[in-house]
C-alpha cells in the first residue's frame, strides 16, 4: 500500500523526517519538498510496484527511499477524508497518471498540429469519397453504353433475319445499306510517338534529327552492342527515340510515359540505360581530326590563324543545390552566382565539336580543366590553340611547343593600341564559331535546364550524345565561307556533310564489331 512521506504504517519503513533535500524520483520532475507537496513511497505489492515503475519509466532499481510527489496523481486517487486537515492517503489500486515523463521519440502534438492533422484527414476522406462517386458514375455510364451497343447489335441481327426470311425483292427496289462498323483493331490501337512524326520537321523538333535515315543507322549500331531483349517493354527504336526526345525537350517522365505507354519509373530507367549505350555508339563522332583534315577545312575568318588546330571554351550548366557541404563548395560558381557543372568544349576551325572534357564543379578554373583533360598532349608541334582571356595556359603551351592565340590584355594601359585592337577583333571574329557550336548543344533542353542530382553521374554521357547529334546536323558555315570550297568529307553513318571530318560508317561498324 502506498503512503505519504511521513510513514507507511506498521508494515512500512521507519518514519523519516522530510527536509528541503527531499525530491520526486520521477524522471523529468523537479519537485522538491515544500508547502502543499506530499510524497508517496512505491507500493509493496510486486505487481502494482512493477506497474508504477513502467508508467513512470524508471530507469533504475527502486528502493524503499524513492518517493513520488502528488503531482502525478488525480484527486480521485486519494481516499476521501472526513476532516480536511487529515492526512491524505492513496487508494491501494492508485496508479500515477499525471505529468508522466516523455521520451525523445514520443510525438507530442500541440493543438494547432492536431487541428491540421484532423483537417488533412477530413480532406483525404472527402477526396476518396469524391473519387469513389466518380468511379461509380463512370461504371454506370459504361454499363448503359454497353447495354445500348448490345441492343443495337440485336436490332441489326433482327433486321438481317427478317430480310433474309421476308418476301422476295421487287424490281427497282434495293435493300438499305448496312451501317459501317469500325474494326476492333482500330479501336484498340496503341498511342505512340512514332505515329506523330510523319515529317522530318517534326522529327527534328522532338529529337534533333533531320533525316529518317539517321535513326535507322543509330538503332543498327545500338543493336550491334545491345541486341533486342524480350525483357524490355520497348524496342531499341523506341528506346532510342525516348532518349533523344528527353535530351531534346527535357520532357517529364510522366509525359514520356503517355507517349510510350509505360510507367514513369520505367521511362527513367530506360533513359539512363539508353544514354550510356548511345554514348558508347556515338563517341567516335567527337574526335580530334588529323592535321591534314583540319588544314583542308579552314574558314576565311581563320585566314590569319590558319595554323589553329582547336578552339577551346568552357560551358556551365545549372545543377540542383547539393545536400553535402563539400559538394556545395565544389559546385558553386562565383561567375554564375549559383551551383553549376562545368566542362571544356573544343571546336575545330570548321565548327565541328572535336573535344569534350569530363564535368567538373563550377568552382574549377578553366586552366584546371584543360590541364586535367590532357587535350594539349594530343596536339602536335607548333599547333595553334585559340582560347579566351580566362585560360591562363601560357606555360603549358610553351612546354609543349604550341602556339596560343588569345586576345591581348589591357593591363595597366588606358587603352589598346591600334594593332592590339585589330588583333582582338580578328580573334573574336574567329572565336564566335565556338559560341555557335555551344549554342547548338544548348538547343538540347537538358543542357540548359537545371540538372537533378540523380542525373549528375550520367552528365558525361549526356553531353557526349548531344555533341555527337550536333555534329550530325547541318554545318554552321556555308560552303562559300571556306578557303577550299571543294572539300566534302564523309562522316559517320555514311552521310556526306561539308567541312566535317569523321571516319566513314564501314570503319565505325568495324570498330563496334571489334569491341564486341
Amino acid at each position: 500500500m502506498a503512503s505519504d512521506g511521513a510513514g507507511m504504517g506498521p508494515e512500512g519503513p521507519k518514519k523519516a523526517k522530510l527536509n528541503n533535500t527531499t525530491y520526486c524520483c520521477v524522471p523529468q520532475c523537479n519537485v522538491y519538498s515544500g508547502e502543499g507537496v506530499r510524497f508517496h513511497h512505491f507500493p509493496k505489492d510486486l505487481k502494482l510496484r512493477l506497474q508504477w515503475q513502467n508508467v513512470l519509466r524508471m530507469g533504475k532499481k527502486i528502493t524503499d527511499y524513492d518517493r513520488v510527489c502528488n503531482a502525478h496523481f488525480l484527486p480521485t486517487d486519494y481516499i476521501p477524508q472526513a476532516k480536511p486537515s487529515a492526512v491524505r492517503r492513496l487508494k491501494k489500486i492508485a496508479v500515477p497518471s499525471q505529468n508522466l515523463p516523455i521520451h525523445l521519440h514520443d510525438v507530442v502534438e500541440s493543438s494547432p498540429q492536431k487541428k491540421q492533422k484532423q483537417a488533412r484527414k477530413r480532406r483525404a476522406e472527402n477526396r476518396e469519397a469524391r473519387l469513389s462517386a466518380e468511379n461509380d458514375r463512370s461504371m454506370h455510364e459504361d454499363s448503359n453504353l454497353s447495354n445500348e451497343i448490345y441492343a443495337n447489335n440485336n436490332s441489326h441481327e433482327e433486321v438481317d433475319n427478317t430480310t433474309a426470311a421476308g418476301p422476295p425483292e421487287t424490281e427497282g427496289e434495293t435493300p438499305p445499306a448496312a451501317p459501317a462498323l469500325k474494326e476492333k483493331s482500330t479501336q484498340t490501337e496503341q498511342f505512340s510517338l512514332l505515329t506523330l512524326l510523319p515529317e522530318g520537321s517534326k522529327l527534328c523538333t522532338f529529337t534533333g534529327l533531320t533525316s529518317y535515315k539517321l535513326p535507322d543507322k543509330i538503332v543498327l549500331c545500338v543493336t550491334q552492342i545491345k541486341p533486342e531483349s524480350l525483357k524490355m517493354n520497348l524496342t531499341n527504336t523506341e528506346r532510342v527515340l525516348l532518349c533523344l526526345t528527353k535530351l531534346r525537350l527535357n520532357m517529364s517522365y510522366a509525359s514520356l510515359s503517355v507517349f510510350f505507354g509505360i510507367s514513369d519509373e520505367t521511362c527513367s530507367k530506360y533513359f539512363r540505360y539508353t544514354v550510356q549505350v548511345l554514348a558508347e555508339v556515338l563517341k567516335g563522332l567527337v574526335k580530334l581530326p588529323s592535321v591534314e583534315e583540319t588544314r583542308k577545312n579552314i574558314p576565311k575568318c581563320f585566314r590569319r590563324y590558319s595554323y589553329t588546330r582547336i578552339v577551346l571554351d568552357c560551358m556551365e550548366i545549372p545543377v540542383e543545390k547539393p545536400r553535402c557541404l563539400k559538394e556545395r563548395i565544389m559546385t558553386y560558381s562565383q561567375y554564375k552566382g549559383r551551383h553549376t557543372l562545368k566542362t571544356c568544349v573544343g571546336v575545330s576551325p570548321s565548327g565541328m565539336i572535336i573535344f569534350l572534357s569530363k564535368f567538373y564543379g563550377g568552382r574549377a578554373s578553366d586552366k584546371k580543366i584543360v590541364v586535367d583533360s590532357e587535350i594539349l598532349n594530343c596536339l602536335e608541334f607548333r599547333d595553334g590553340v585559340m582560347v579566351d582571356k580566362g585560360f591562363m595556359i601560357e606555360k603549358e603551351c610553351i612546354e609543349r611547343n604550341l602556339r596560343m592565340i588569345r586576345p591581348p590584355f589591357l593591363s595597366k594601359k588606358k587603352a589598346l593600341s591600334k594593332a592590339e585592337a585589330i588583333r582582338t577583333a580578328e580573334i573574336a571574329r574567329a572565336r564566335v564559331h565556338v559560341e555557335r557550336s555551344i549554342k547548338q548543344i544548348r538547343d538540347y533542353a537538358i543542357m540548359t535546364d537545371q540538372i537533378s542530382s540523380y542525373l549528375v553521374p550520367y552528365m558525361n554521357d549526356i553531353a557526349l550524345v548531344c555533341a555527337a547529334m550536333v555534329n550530325l546536323s547541318s554545318p554552321i558555315l556555308a560552303m562559300d565561307k571556306f578557303l577550299d570550297t571543294g572539300c566534302v568529307i564523309t562522316v559517320g553513318f555514311g552521310l556526306q556533310v561539308s567541312h566535317i571530318s569523321i571516319f566513314p560508317m564501314d570503319k565505325f561498324m568495324f570498330k563496334i564489331n571489334q569491341n564486341n
